[in-house]
């Protein structure tokens, strides 16, 4: 982990609309044409993004969507060219919008190396609602030394209106579904994630911690701890993510929240974390039973057709799984 504040963020040095798409030109676009990209993004914002079917309204959390319209090439340009190359610099204990990591390599993360191993899991509330339009212009600006101009641009790109679209919000936010959007998250709060791990590590110290950030989900290992430790970890991490920052405050979800025992058997990320192995989580297997008992029973060809799709990547997903199971007994031994 990079200890020196000057060398945590990417540099990107972005100036102008034309320095963008010098940056974001390839062999099959051309700068004239990145060029024509942006400025046709910029002038037809909203006519290039919808709210996604699979936002929920209820928790007042809307996924966007702009595949397939020029807003969605521009974005996933911004991310390959401009975020993706400084991966390297996001500490080990992010897994969320990082390549080459998953949701299954934060989960074996947290399996340690010491046995009797309890968790904290915890769910950051309405995390990318939280992180406003004037924090991602911080970072490009402060941070990644974008100018102002630079800095503005880029972040009128990557967020919308909070809530509703046409809703008429006056504030901007991180839009949740976009290419950019996970990357972006990382870096706006990578001081308070730095603040976190030093809190963990020094709270379980000697206990073997682990702690795994995917995204908006916490979860914080350590072997041989008492309940009552993990729940004062518990409160002293929930007091950091709201006022660490008054700019940037991360409330917890406490329907989210838990602590379990290796003794009571662990799940987090919807896997279930076992000895030395994961596996699928209770919810998992209910899904993929279900799925095996309609194909059973089901007689209309194009029904049969999508539950084998199903079926099958459900043996793909365990395939992922127990291949890191595979090297990881490897490196036991």
């Amino acid at each position: 982990m990079l200890t020196n504040p000057q060398n945590r963020y990417p540099k990107i040095f972005i100036r102008s609309k034309n320095e963008l798409a010098k940056r974001l030109a390839t062999s099959n676009l051309t700068q004239a044409q990145a060029q024509e990209l942006i400025n046709d993004v910029v002038s037809h914002f909203n006519d290039y993004w919808r709210d996604s079917k699979h936002s929920q309204p209820d928790k007042n959390k809307y996924v966007r969507n702009a595949k397939g319209k020029p807003l969605g090439r521009l974005l996933k340009l911004i991310d390959k060219k401009l975020l993706t190359p400084h991966d390297k610099l996001i500490p080990g204990f992010i897994f969320g919008g990082v390549s080459g990591k998953s949701h299954i390599d934060a989960a074996y993360y947290l399996l340690g190396k010491q046995r009797e191993r309890t968790l904290l899991a915890l769910d950051i509330g309405r995390f990318f609602e939280q992180i406003s339009e004037d924090r991602i212009f911080h970072f490009f600006h402060n941070k990644a030394e974008c100018s102002k101009k630079g800095a503005m641009l880029l972040a009128s790109l990557c967020c919308v209106e909070e809530g509703p679209k046409g809703r008429g919000n006056n504030k901007n936010v991180l839009a949740r579904g976009f290419a950019t959007s996970t990357r972006l998250a990382a870096w706006c709060n990578l001081d308070i994630f730095l603040k976190l791990h030093w809190l963990v590590k020094k709270t379980l110290k000697h206990h073997d911690p682990r702690l795994a950030i995917f995204v908006d989900d916490i979860g914080i290992s350590a072997s041989r701890v008492s309940e009552e430790t993990m729940k004062s970890l518990q409160k002293e991490i929930e007091d950091l993510l709201v006022n660490f920052d008054r700019n940037q405050k991360l409330p917890v979800n406490p329907d989210k929240t838990f602590i379990y025992s290796y003794e009571k058997g662990i799940e987090h990320l919807g896997l279930n974390l076992g000895r030395n192995r994961l596996s699928f989580g209770s919810k998992t297997i209910s899904r993929k039973a279900k799925v095996v008992r309609r194909l059973k029973t089901s007689t209309k060809t194009s029904e049969k057709r999508k539950l084998r799709i199903q079926n099958k990547s459900y043996f793909a997903y365990r395939e992922q799984i127990n291949q890191l199971n595979r090297q990881g007994v490897a490196t036991l031994n």
